[in-house]
């Protein structure tokens, strides 16, 4: 049986305005980290960056995810940006043609 830490992802504040998001975002993970990122989610404010760099792999789900979170910052009016997208990500975003609308930091 894999081990379940290994197919998991974690949302975590680094500081005030930087969060960094690890593991898999996969249709299976998705549900819990959307879950448990909703406090931290409703607390972010000001101009927001959340670091992929530590995301292992992505999926159609995980794209969803970041696009829910985009309609969190619209609705409590922070700004949010994502930093280091995994290549995985960008490919999907560009074939369902939401690149454009993922703010993404180039750091």
């Amino acid at each position: 049986m894999p081990d379940e830490k290994t197919k998991s992802a974690t949302l975590e504040q680094l500081d005030a305005q930087q969060f960094s998001l690890s593991g898999e975002l996969t249709m299976q993970t998705v549900p819990a980290v959307a879950r448990n990122s909703q406090a931290l989610i409703n607390t972010m404010h000001g101009d927001v960056k959340i670091n992929l760099a530590r995301v292992k792999r992505a999926d159609s789900a995980g794209l969803a995810l970041l696009i829910d979170w985009l309609r969190t910052a619209q609705q409590k009016k922070f700004k949010l940006e994502f930093e280091h997208l995994p290549e995985q990500l960008m490919q999907i975003a560009k074939l369902s043609e939401l690149h454009e609308l993922l703010p993404i930091h180039d750091s």
